[in-house]
């Protein structure tokens, strides 16, 4: 007795060394898992935000370039010419009904022109009393000097007669090579920022002086990231940019910025006040992340909750926690077991308790890994399904670039009573939205790993409808195309799909001769004893032997964030792997690169089996 009781104090020191000991890991391991969880939750939003970023770059381009050509359009209308050359001529009330036309038509906030000293001799608005531009002198604002100086301008403010805000574009009007006058349109960009706020985004848009004027927050607008200096706020006061906003602070405080391969755009930490129903505001902290647009001169900044971050984070340690609690459990009932052996015949009954009951904790735990593993599973799922989204939006970009040209084109053939030419745009439209519908189908064929649709296409044929998606493109960077295709070439697989990998090619062939002086495109088919070997030839700056091996990796791609998304070449090899044939890329002798098809001759026997 004497010698159970010296031992006891022993066994006591023991078992609380081993506690401090399990402690000791137990919170270095969830330590461990909390901040590697944490920085892949991290990497994750900054992708999404690089992809949302991209996003709305290209909704913000679109919703200019709609209406680019309307200023150069009025420039050169002749009722227009006649009036500013000679402002009291009596055309000016037919030039204000042909501005409102136009305006309605094409959908854009105001369309008018002034003289050359700035004066607005007619305009979309002339019927209203209140808000009609003619009579306003505009000759301070910076649109109308730009246009003056150089041709052409844009401009961001709110309309000192409406008091609405918009985006400006402007075109000087030229008579016999001498300045006569400016056209203008105004771009109302609130449905944008509508959009943005429905979805529950946090997005705002600062001009070169940081200051906010398109946002998701309506709280936001109009305020300054940073105390502006004198000299700034004179010229704006000046050029009534922003009428009589006072521009204060947004009160933004910048943090750290993140480290790390993946993380771009000046990806930081930030924390902006957030007004509630307290009477002072707190402050929340953001992942930001910013994109420029230099054409216009603004900075697209995306802000991301952290919050869901720290929860994934916070969970994963407790999982760990569990996890090493649970092996320890095990280790201690390892242990129990071993002495309860050795002491079978005095406490037989007491064993088979403690068996049943780490039992039941051992089955608890199962079925709580098991229900982390569904969630795991469910989390690969929806990743999956967002590249998927992002496939389609990469691949229904050129349809839908050519619909808005082509209806751009339509309006102006209507009002010129080409009929025959507008049933024909409405009808190469219609073939688009048919052609989209069915490269939507054909993603989800590729998702799901289904059998392609074979049949004999006529390479020529595909080719050309693949060109004619990029025509405006090429005509604009000056690209020769130099075509030898057989006619009676044809190759076995699924036509859009194949019109769909030559559109990649030639775009990405007509992205790398971008600042070239030679800008050529060769395209040639030649049958061989594997059926036809179909050549993309440029004349740009070649493959660098780094890239070499990863040209087809998803999400590989040398452009710049939100100019791809790296998936058009993946997607291009997988399609002419299912009809059989391959795809590979390789440098010119004498310069550029050369991607080159090998598919199956339509006629060949070997292909009546139908795609590998």
């Amino acid at each position: 007795m004497a010698d159970t009781v010296s031992h006891r104090p022993l066994r006591h020191r023991r078992l609380a060394i081993l506690v401090a000991a399990l402690a000791v890991v137990t919170a270095l391991a969830c330590w461990g898992a909390y901040r590697w969880v944490e920085a892949g939750a991290r990497a994750a939003l900054t992708l999404n935000g690089d992809q949302r970023l991209g996003l709305y770059a290209s909704s913000i381009r679109n919703a200019v370039g709609r209406y680019d050509y309307l200023p150069f359009l009025v420039a050169r209308d002749h009722e227009v010419l006649d009036l500013l050359e000679a402002p009291s001529s009596p055309r000016r009330d037919a030039v204000n009904r042909r501005l409102e036309t136009a305006n309605a038509a094409a959908g854009s906030a105001a369309l008018y022109v002034v003289d050359r000293a700035g004066l607005a001799l007619a305009s979309s608005n002339w019927a209203d009393p209140v808000q009609s531009f003619v009579g306003q002198t505009y000759d301070f604002r910076p649109y109308f000097r730009q246009a003056v100086e150089t041709g052409s301008g844009h401009y961001f403010g709110i309309g000192v007669t409406t008091g609405l805000p918009g985006f400006f574009l402007s075109h000087a009007v030229y008579l016999a090579e001498r300045l006569i006058g400016v056209a203008v349109v105004k771009i109302d960009l609130e449905p944008i920022q509508r959009d943005w706020a429905a979805g529950g985004e946090r997005v705002l848009v600062t001009d070169e002086n940081g200051i906010v004027f398109l946002s998701s927050h309506a709280e936001w607008k109009y305020r300054a990231l940073r105390p502006l200096p004198e000299a700034v706020t004179a010229r704006l006061a000046q050029t009534r940019q922003y009428d009589r906003s006072g521009l204060p602070p947004l009160g933004l405080r910048d943090g750290p910025e993140m480290d790390g391969p993946e993380m771009e755009n000046g990806t930081r930490l930030v924390s902006l006040p957030v007004y509630g129903p307290g009477p002072a505001p707190t402050r929340h902290t953001y992942l930001m992340q910013e994109l420029t647009l230099p054409e216009f001169g603004w900075t697209i900044r995306f802000l991301s909750d952290l919050e869901p971050v720290k929860a994934e984070a916070a969970g994963a340690a407790m999982l760990t926690a569990m996890g090493i609690l649970l092996l320890a459990a095990a280790g201690a009932l390892g242990w129990q077991r071993r002495q309860t052996l050795r002491l079978q015949h005095e406490a037989r009954v007491t064993l088979e308790r403690r068996v049943e009951e780490r039992t039941a904790e051992l089955l608890t735990a199962n079925r709580v890994l098991r229900e982390a593993q569904e969630e795991l599973v469910q989390a690969g799922k929806l990743a999956a399904l967002g590249q998927m989204s992002a496939a389609l939006a990469h691949e229904i970009n050129q349809p839908l670039a050519a619909i808005r040209t082509f209806v751009a084109s339509t309006r102006l053939l209507a009002e010129w009573g080409e009929t025959a030419m507008v049933r024909d745009n409405l009808a190469m439209i219609g073939d688009l939205a048919e052609r989209m519908s069915m490269l939507s189908g054909h993603l989800k064929e590729f998702a799901r790993k289904g059998p392609a649709r074979v049949e004999a296409v006529p390479v020529a044929r595909a080719m050309d409808r693949a060109l004619s998606l990029l025509v405006p493109r090429l005509r604009e960077e000056e690209v020769r195309v130099e075509q030898a295709i057989p006619p009676d070439a044809r190759v076995r697989g699924d036509a859009v799909r194949l019109e769909q990998v030559f559109v990649n090619l030639l775009r990405n062939a007509a992205d790398a001769m971008a600042g070239c002086e030679d800008r050529r495109l060769t395209l040639t088919a030649i049958r061989n004893a594997e059926g036809w070997e179909i050549r993309i030839r440029d004349t740009g700056i070649g493959i660098a032997e780094a890239h070499q091996f990863q040209l087809f990796d998803p999400f590989f791609t040398t452009k710049e964030v939100g100019q791809g998304l790296g998936l058009g070449l993946s997607l291009s090899y997988g399609i002419v792997r299912d009809f059989g044939g391959m795809l590979r890329a390789e440098n010119n002798a004498d310069g550029g690169a050369c991607f080159v098809i090998q598919l199956p001759d339509a006629q060949s026997p070997d292909t009546e089996r139908g795609p590998r």
